[in-house]
This record gives C-alpha cells, sequence and structure tokens, in this order.
C-alpha cells in the first residue's frame, strides 16, 4: 500500500459534519484544512445515515469550501449504536488473547454479535479475587450496518476509508497528548450522547454512556444552538440551564459511584463540547464537584495557524493520527 500523505479525520452528527486534514510534519502533525457543516435534520439519526443523497452533498460542499484534497479518510464514531464495556480476562499469551476476547464478547455486549463490529484494547492489569492476574479489557462494539454505510457512501464518492476509531479513545489520546498527569474523568457530551471515562496514564478504569433522554433532549439541543423550530430561540436561557443541570447531575453520580467502587480517587474532571457555552458548563460543574473541573487545551503537538481550535477539533485531529499511524 503507498504510504498516505495526508488524511481527513472526521466526525458526524446528527446536527453537523466536522473536518480536519492533517500530515505529518517534522515529528508532529500539520493541520492542511478544517471546517465543518451544519446538517439539516433527518439526513443523520441515531448514528444512520437516513438521506444518503443530501449527506453526500453536504460531504462534498464542506470538502469543497474548507480547502480538503486527499482522499484519504478516518471516521471516528460516538452515538447509541457504538457500545464500550470495561471487562476481565485471564492474562494468557497475546495471540491467544484476542480469540478469547472476541469468543466471550456476548456475555459483556447486549446486541448480537454477528451484528457487532469487536475492538479492544488493553486498559491495565490486575488481580481477581483469587490473586490471578487478569487483563482489563475495553470492549469497543459498532453496529455492522452504520460502518457499512459509512463506508459505502463515501466509497461511492471515491473516498478510501483507512481507519475507523472511537471518538472518545481519540479524545483521551488528544488529552494525553497535552501531558495530562494522574487520575481523570473525561467527560464529553453531544446532542446524542453523554460519556465519561476515567483513566491514568494508558489505563482506563471505567466507562459509561448515556444517550441523552427525550425528556432532555430538546434543552441539550439548545447547548449546541439547535432548534425543533424555526421560531425557537436556540439560546432560550431556561432550556440551556436545564441542559448544564442534567450534565451536572449525571456527572455527580457518576463520579459518587466511581468513588465508592475504587480506592484511588478521581484527581480531575475534563469537559469536552463543542458548544459555546463550554465555559458555562464547566463553572456550574465546578460549584458543584468537590475535584478540579477544566476544559482541556487538546493535542498541543499539532502545529496549525490558531491552537484554540484544537479542542473544537479533537476528535477528528485524534482518529486521523491513529489513521496515518495505522
Amino acid at each position: 500500500m503507498a504510504k498516505i500523505k495526508s488524511i481527513i479525520g472526521c466526525e458526524f452528527s446528527t446536527n453537523e459534519i466536522r473536518a480536519v486534514e492533517i500530515a505529518p510534519n517534522e515529528g508532529g502533525y500539520q493541520i492542511l484544512a478544517m471546517g465543518y457543516i451544519p446538517l439539516e435534520k433527518g439526513i443523520i439519526e441515531e448514528g444512520f445515515i437516513r438521506d444518503p443523497e443530501r449527506f453526500q452533498a453536504a460531504f462534498s460542499e464542506l470538502m469543497s469550501s474548507g480547502g480538503f484534497r486527499s482522499n484519504s479518510v478516518a471516521i471516528g464514531v460516538n452515538n447509541e449504536n457504538v457500545m464500550m464495556r470495561y471487562a476481565a480476562f485471564p492474562k494468557i499469551e497475546s495471540d491467544k488473547l484476542r480469540n478469547m476476547v472476541l469468543l466471550q464478547a456476548q456475555e459483556f455486549i447486549p446486541i448480537p454479535i454477528n451484528e457487532m463490529e469487536i475492538d479492544y484494547i488493553i486498559a491495565g492489569e490486575s488481580k481477581n479475587e483469587d490473586n490471578m492476574e487478569q487483563y482489563n479489557i475495553m470492549l469497543v462494539a459498532a453496529r455492522r450496518q452504520m460502518l457499512e454505510s459509512y463506508i459505502n457512501y463515501l466509497t461511492a464518492m471515491k473516498y478510501t476509508v483507512v481507519d475507523i476509531d472511537s471518538s472518545l479513545l481519540s479524545l483521551c489520546r488528544g488529552i494525553k497528548a497535552a501531558n495530562a498527569e494522574g487520575k481523570y474523568c473525561l467527560v464529553n457530551f453531544t446532542d446524542d450522547i453523554l460519556n465519561f471515562i476515567v483513566v491514568k496514564g494508558d489505563e482506563i478504569s471505567m466507562v459509561r454512556s448515556i444517550t441523552i433522554p427525550d425528556r432532555n433532549a430538546d434543552s441539550v439541543a439548545r447547548l449546541f444552538g439547535i432548534t425543533a423550530n424555526e421560531e425557537d430561540e436556540p439560546d432560550d436561557q431556561d432550556a440551556v440551564g436545564n441542559a448544564i443541570n442534567f450534565i451536572i447531575s449525571e456527572t455527580s453520580s457518576t463520579v459518587s459511584y466511581y468513588s465508592m467502587q475504587n480506592s484511588e480517587p478521581i484527581e480531575k474532571i475534563f469537559l469536552a463540547a463543542n458548544t459555546s457555552y463550554i465555559d458555562d458548563v464547566v463553572k456550574e460543574l465546578q460549584e458543584n464537584m468537590p475535584i478540579p473541573v477544566e476544559a482541556p487545551q487538546m493535542n498541543t503537538n499539532i502545529q496549525m495557524q490558531d491552537i484554540t481550535k484544537a479542542n473544537d477539533y479533537a476528535a477528528c485531529i485524534g482518529v486521523a493520527i491513529s489513521g496515518l499511524e495505522g
């Protein structure tokens, strides 16, 4: 396979497509192009492309207006059709571990395995109650039909999908690249999903994902400037306040549960979201949490004119780097 000179990292949600093109440069990476395009309602729903024609038109417009050149694409996925589960497996030879994980994955994934693509990472090591060594495994499962739809529609547009990655894990790599130390909880939210992942170095000790409930969907959408009706005001302060309260409640209960189950405490909370209200959410969450809360500066090893935008495109940057590194 010919060496990829540059790659486009993409993230798709119900309300937008976001993309970054990067290339290797002097031991690091350089941004060649970046941009996003809003999506009309009904193009992507629940992670699935529902209107291929409008999806392809929007993607083409973004590629053209943003000055993207590469035809190699890496995709970041993070929606209700992507599941992450924490599991423990006996410590065995690495060449046998994959077979064991795939054979037993159904015990942890509530959807038939034949409908899913399964991957995993070793998230650390520990000992069980019998003092036997074990691997802590992070299972990542995504609906095959969803992944194939993105691959097929992009392939029809003459793009080559070289990698598909978890957006949540790519954000963790972005934080690590910014030299985050100690044990932290990354709280990542979109208008579709609220994620929690507890990390220290390369070790993951918890993951939790919550699909935004219908009762909170409208207020969370307002947090991202999305309205159900044209006459609605996108910055309705009551709705935004309700969304922030929902995030505070779920974060507080998650951190409390983790603290009861683990002796080593979470030292910091990093909050990631592409919303203009990020500072408000950080402020409100900090007032309700006994540990520091901040919006991290991610991917500080990236060369770009405006490094402050690294956070806005952190997931895209992460999946693009993963695609380049193979």
